[in-house]
């Protein structure tokens, strides 16, 4: 048998015409402007947001958002510990720090009470800004982080971020087409940035996108992916060249196109593994009842801490069940930074055992998952 990964892509027939056709017009490069903006216009439909700057990575969108978006060296932004280390990484590329908060116990996402107490008590305002008290730092933004999907509560972000002052630049790597009260992502933010990762739901094999709703901060992400370029080699600012390319946007318009098509099949896979849960006392999080989200991986929550043992069994047998993230607190290199109380975090990381989540993972493959997760119950 065949191992079953956790996520494989699966690239669809859009996609390969798409990519064909690319190649036999030689549009596979950053300048390929033609089928790049195609690709810029379906996601721009997708987010509601009026523009759309594709990148390479997800992790550009998001230094180039917070570049953008004017934060200074030393500023603060509010994320969760419990996020993927490109969320920390280019915050400080862009020369900010980030601010570490907890997550809710019943969620994967942001815990917002935690972090109005400490605006509340942490924070005084000089100007039009709040400041650290201890640090003195500029709190610029938040980042809530969608993680694998999972929405926070949007409507109590925007207020928060009105009555603080705060950007918000949302790290919505991997939720591409959710809605929160049915309106779309940008309703709720200044910037939010997707990734088209291999290993995303919908990929273009490497790359992302940062959405927007204003002209003067779609005006300064475009300098900031083509080398600060304004006319032939006259530079006006700092720039690098993170542009995508149009060999990745092809398969990335693709994949868009069928969307619907392939989030249907990850609904059906939901609601297969969902059954399965319920019927057997496991454990998992429900999506907010005001979102709607496309799930990208499938996860239960483990009553202990997932044993090593359990995962090279599983492994053994060729299905690929793993650990999800280490906290950003406890990397090495970020323990210096600032952070609040981690209870629920530091409880919760190590129970999350994240399962095979293809598209076309099949029924024999779905049978062996559940009598391997049967046959282990005692250990989840």
């Amino acid at each position: 048998m065949k191992k079953i990964e956790i996520l494989e892509p699966t690239i669809l027939k859009s996609s390969k015409k798409l990519l064909s056709n690319s190649l036999a017009k030689n549009q596979v490069s950053t300048s390929s402007k033609q089928i790049i903006e195609k690709f810029e216009k379906k996601i721009s439909v997708i987010s509601g947001s009026r523009y759309v700057i594709s990148t390479n990575t997800g992790s550009a969108a998001l230094y180039v958002g917070l570049k953008s978006l004017g934060i200074k060296k030393s500023d603060l932004i509010i994320m969760p510990s419990y996020t993927f280390i490109a969320t920390p990484n280019s915050c400080i590329l862009a020369g900010g720090s980030p601010w570490f908060f907890d997550i809710e116990k019943n969620s994967l996402t942001l815990d917002l009470k935690q972090i109005e107490q400490k605006l509340k008590s942490e924070t005084f305002k000089s100007g039009k800004y709040y400041y650290h008290k201890s640090t003195r730092q500029r709190i610029f933004a938040i980042c809530p982080v969608y993680t694998l999907g999972f929405l926070p509560d949007l409507s109590r972000i925007k207020k928060l971020a009105k009555k603080y002052n705060l950007k918000v630049i949302a790290d919505a790597a991997c939720a591409i087409g959710a809605n929160y009260n049915k309106k779309k992502l940008s309703y709720y933010s200044d910037a939010v940035i997707y990734s088209f990762n291999g290993n995303k739901s919908i990929t273009s094999g490497g790359g992302g996108a940062l959405c927007v709703n204003k002209e003067s901060i779609k005006n300064r992400a475009c300098l900031f992916v083509s080398n600060g370029k304004k006319g032939q080699y006259f530079h006006d600012s700092f720039g690098l060249n993170l542009k995508i390319t149009g060999l990745h946007a092809a398969l990335g318009l693709g994949q868009l196109i069928e969307m619907k098509k392939i989030f249907k099949i990850k609904a059906q896979l939901r609601k297969k593994y969902l059954t399965f849960f319920y019927k057997n006392n496991l454990k998992t999080f429900s999506l907010n009842k005001k979102s709607y989200s496309s799930l990208w991986l499938n996860f239960l929550i483990t009553k202990k801490d997932i044993s090593i043992k359990l995962i090279k069994t599983a492994n053994n047998l060729k299905i690929n069940l793993n650990y999800f993230w280490m906290p950003m607190h406890l990397q090495p290199f970020l323990k210096s930074e600032l952070k609040e109380n981690m209870k629920n975090t530091n409880f919760l990381w190590k129970k999350i055992l994240i399962l095979p989540s293809s598209l076309h993972l099949n029924n024999k493959n779905f049978l062996a998952i559940k009598k391997f997760l049967l046959k282990n119950i005692n250990f989840l």
